[in-house]
């Protein structure tokens, strides 16, 4: 039980630190795409 709530908060903590990394990669892939 207490191994699957670590599961879950380091699910959590993958997900809200994966997103911005996302939006940053997307951002640069469009500027880099303007600048071509």
């Amino acid at each position: 039980m207490i191994e699957r709530g670590n599961f879950l908060i380091g699910l959590a903590w993958g997900t809200s630190l994966s997103i911005p990394l996302w939006i940053a990669f997307f951002g640069w892939i469009k500027l880099v795409w303007r600048l071509l």
